[in-house]
């Protein structure tokens, strides 16, 4: 075989079948496989999979054997400790490409009779031959029982949910214009996913991106079958294979698109208690500029008082952030402040609150508001002539920008450099009329958006690579009862602003030096910024060191720790920034010295801001049809008792879908409903219970 192997491979590609066959006369075969069919394998040695763009990282069971079929490329053997029949290997390996399918795995490429690459060829199907290169080998063996971290998978079925009749498919005459229509509900790699062939070693991963998206989209199991059969990535028209089998991935990418959604709601992270309760009195009796800002800014309005909260931090990190740092085993830790509000309604006066932060700021400080809007050169270009300077980057709709991350080819990779910008690192970036270059940068976002509309704009990938993670979430849901009706002008008590800046005037002086430094025998002066190092004492680095922990812990145990690790390990920097700025408006020393107190009262702060977070990512990747369902179900919650033509009329429900609504929050467990004469009123079950 290795004779052979020799005297080919320099001009062919060269494969082998991983499993042993009876060797039969080749020339019986009449469709061209020679011996290489199901009835010829007996027993099998290993179980296989041809990983294709799924890096061999994220299988849950080490392969023995890891090939780089081509640059990015995997394929990967498991060696048995004893031979098994053929249906059992196959099965094995069926369920271990079913599961990486949405890592790039091939779904095809577990058949008995797969081919793979032979190791050390050369792989023609690239101008430049790359060789197949041996990545790992090891001698271990595996039982059966290893694999069941792998769970089941069907072969030709779509989780039970049958093809619907041709009449039942919704009617898409121009696909394009189709989604063109629902633009702002898709991410923009879609259109391309569409219209482009894929490369000879793609076409599965860019199909069940294509259905993975459109599902994020809010398209419904048909339209997406519809779109994705005339997508140019369709590999089951380019083998002339059935509409069916179509249909089956289809409904799998919904499948996991549904759990994807479920997934990130961890029920078991909210019984994490970051705080006791006699730390909380604690808390309490200790007031901060962040207690007596909210108390006063409150009593100006009715905006959300948790929104204020964010104003606090915002005035106290553009005010201190770029003097003092807090050294730490992995580098200084600089304030630097993120804040989302998001809000169901205008009632919550998110803008409102957010005037009232930068207008305090703006008295004491009208340089640290770098820009509201404008192009990103601008942000670059403003940022570049800032060096170690805290610069507010202030969007009242932040949802825009978001869109236009998601829609605009040129913005692609703006989270990533913001994300950078956040960390302060130096950034270099390519602009039309010169190059840029960003020294440490000290960047804070301070923005708002619609909580709904703000979901629907995130993806997955905000989450795990890090850029919405930086954020500190603040929600808040509309109160009639707090809204102050429209009167004439009232006198307000201007004594509490006066002292709130005054106290804001007193940080900016004190934290804002300027030291005389000597350049030369003339005795001529440079005013350069005094600087501030902050340190924890022991007591407080022990006790921010259990939050920490319990906060990882929670984020690697959950369902999804791709997701809410990141989250979590965050927040739990956010909170040591907002202990060190609590720290730093309490003191007026030469060293900032942050106490258990400090950090206490940041990890109180931080309790709240983690269930904000849960509750938007719990409705990220969420259908328009699980959003209706959530929004109905909101309004029952509500008002118990609603009755069903009240919610009808509301939410605009035809007979059929309320049917279908109604039906599906009382199977979930979520609602109760109770004949009343002739109409019927709903009940959220926790209410009932009560």
């Amino acid at each position: 075989m290795l004779e052979y192997v020799e005297d080919v491979e320099d001009n062919n590609n060269v494969y082998y079948c991983p499993q042993l066959v009876e060797d039969l006369d080749f020339r019986r075969a009449s469709d061209g496989k020679g011996p290489r069919v199901k009835e010829n394998v007996k027993i099998c040695t290993v179980a296989w999979a041809d990983l294709d763009a799924c890096h061999p990282n994220k299988l849950l069971v080490k392969p023995c054997y890891v090939t780089e079929s081509s640059p990015a490329r995997y394929q990967a053997l498991w060696l048995f400790d004893e031979p098994q029949e053929p249906e059992i290997a196959e099965a094995i390996s069926m369920r271990i490409s079913y599961h990486h399918i949405p890592d790039g795995a091939d779904k095809s490429g577990w058949d008995l009779t797969q081919l793979l690459r032979f190791p050390y060829t050369k792989n023609f199907k690239y101008s430049d031959t790359p060789e197949v290169n041996v990545l790992a080998q090891n001698r271990k063996r595996y039982r059966l029982d290893d694999f069941k971290p792998y769970p089941l998978a069907s072969k030709r079925t779509g989780g039970g949910i049958p093809m619907p009749e041709g009449v039942e498919f919704p009617s898409i005459e121009d696909p394009v214009d189709f989604m063109q229509a629902r633009r702002k509900y898709l991410n923009s790699d879609v259109f391309r996913l569409f219209a482009d062939q894929p490369e000879v070693e793609s076409w599965s991963e860019s199909l069940w991106k294509l259905m993975m998206l459109l599902f994020e989209g809010g398209l419904s199991r048909e339209e997406v079958f519809i779109l994705a059969k005339q997508a140019a990535c369709n590999k089951y028209e380019r083998d002339g294979r059935p509409d069916k089998h179509l249909w089956d991935d289809v409904c799998r990418a919904y499948i996991k698109h549904m759990e994807d959604i479920k997934a990130v709601v961890v029920p078991e992270l909210e019984q994490v208690d970051l705080i006791t309760e006699a730390e909380m009195t604690r808390v309490r009796q200790h007031h901060t500029f962040v207690e007596r800002y909210v108390q006063w800014a409150t009593d100006l309005g009715d905006a959300a008082p948790q929104y204020h909260q964010a104003g606090a931090f915002v005035i106290l990190s553009a005010l201190l952030s770029g003097t003092v740092s807090l050294p730490t085993s992995f580098g200084n830790l600089v304030p630097n402040m993120w804040f989302m509000l998001l809000a169901d309604t205008t009632l919550t006066r998110k803008s409102t609150s957010m005037d009232i932060a930068t207008d305090l700021l703006i008295e004491v400080d009208p340089d640290a508001i770098m820009a509201t809007d404008g192009s990103v050169e601008g942000l670059m270009q403003g940022l570049s002539t800032r060096p170690k300077r805290p610069s507010i980057f202030l969007r009242d709709e932040f949802t825009g920008l978001l869109e236009a991350m998601t829609k605009k080819d040129y913005l692609a990779g703006l989270a990533e450099t913001l994300t950078k910008l956040y960390d302060g690192k130096f950034q270099k970036r390519m602009l039309r009329k010169d190059i840029v270059e960003i020294r440490d940068p000290i960047l804070i976002v301070f923005a708002g958006g619609i909580r709904a509309r703000t979901q629907q704009l995130l993806t997955f990938d905000y989450i795990s690579s890090g850029f919405i993670p930086r954020f500190i979430f603040l929600t808040a849901e509309s109160d009639v009862s707090r809204v102050k009706p429209l009167g004439p002008p009232i006198t307000r008590d201007m004594a509490a602003r006066e002292a709130l800046l005054e106290e804001v005037r007193d940080l900016h002086r004190y934290y804002n030096q300027q030291l005389n430094v000597k350049i030369d025998e003339t005795g001529i002066g440079l005013g350069v910024p005094r600087r501030w190092r902050g340190s924890l004492t022991k007591d407080a680095w022990a006790r921010y060191g259990l939050f920490e922990k319990a906060l990882l812990d929670a984020g690697v145990k959950s369902d999804r720790p791709d997701l809410m690790t990141p989250v979590y390990a965050r927040l739990g920097m956010s909170a040591l920034k907002a202990a060190l700025l609590l720290a730093a408006s309490d003191q007026r020393s030469d060293e900032v010295v942050v106490e258990e107190i400090h950090i206490l009262h940041a990890i109180a702060f931080a309790t709240k801001w983690r269930e904000y977070a849960i509750d938007i990512i719990n409705g990220v990747g969420m259908t328009q049809g699980e959003r209706e369902l959530d929004r109905i179900y909101g309004a029952i919650q509500k008002q118990p008792g609603i009755s069903r033509s009240q919610l009808m009329q509301g939410y605009h429900l035809t007979a059929r879908n309320a049917d279908a609504v109604f039906q599906t929050l009382e199977q979930r467990g979520l609602i109760t409903s109770t004949k009343f004469g002739k109409g019927t009123t709903y009940r959220p079950v926790a209410a009932d219970a009560e």
